[in-house]
């Protein structure tokens, strides 16, 4: 890491997360830099200089990255580590595969389960999360009852949730008298399915993803990691 690397951009390569995520935990006071509270987005990072994170030090970052498909269970918090002491994706991975600023690229709740994708390479994990990129994620849901053509419409055309508009970018049903969906999102909000479901009078019974752009569960067992390839991260990156 070269000298006068500004902090936030520090923070992505150490695989942190996004630039977004990154610098609102600096401006949260989130970061420490040999022991000061650092404030400035554009603080001169030197080598040398020990970093915290929510209390937790940073390690330096490496050159080598990794990446790293998850099927998650229910009951595991999508988290590198939880002050709580409860389960997390991280206990999920040999620690063999636990490089220094491994984190996910996105988020389940604790009650879903699915594919997740984590990595240390902080700009890889961007073009997944950040909507600019417009990478689809898709979803098996099970509902408490069926869907009208109505609520299909609504739910693509898009309904105001806590956290503002969401949609959903396609919507397919396994059949008529079935209440189990495919979905397609773009952008991620914090739990949208269920907030856009609820505001249709459904409950979500079942929320599995089972796609990230071109990366798929496929047979992946539940509570299993698999590397991801140098060839598929290429083809991810080409596509954007």
């Amino acid at each position: 890491m070269a000298v006068n690397n500004s902090l936030v951009k520090y923070l992505v390569s150490a695989g942190i997360g996004s630039r977004r995520r990154s610098a609102s935990l600096i401006m949260e006071g989130q970061v420490f830099v040999n022991g000061s509270q650092i404030l400035n987005l554009n603080y001169a990072v030197d080598p040398r200089d020990s970093i915290k994170v929510n209390g937790l030090k940073l390690e330096k970052p490496v050159n080598e990255k990794i990446y790293i498909l998850l099927n998650k269970p229910r009951g595991y918090l999508s988290a590198v580590n939880d002050q709580r002491g409860r389960q997390t994706i991280l206990d999920l991975v040999p620690k063999n595969l636990r490089f220094p600023g491994l984190v996910p690229a996105g988020r389940l709740d604790l009650y879903s389960s699915g594919l997740m994708v984590l990595s240390n390479d902080g700009e890889f994990v961007n073009k997944i999360t950040h909507p600019r990129y417009e990478v689809e994620k898709e979803y098996e849901v099970l509902l408490d009852a069926t869907l009208s053509e109505t609520d299909k419409k609504k739910l693509v055309k898009g309904i105001m949730i806590e956290s503002g508009i969401a949609k959903i970018q396609s919507i397919r049903g396994k059949s008529p008298s079935s209440p189990q969906y495919n979905l397609i999102l773009i952008e991620g909000k914090k739990r949208e399915i269920r907030l856009l479901m609820s505001a249709l009078g459904r409950n979500v019974r079942r929320l599995k993803r089972i796609r990230i752009g071109n990366f798929e569960l496929g047979e992946l067992s539940v509570g299993s990691v698999q590397r991801i390839s140098e060839q598929e991260v290429k083809l991810f990156k080409k596509r954007l």
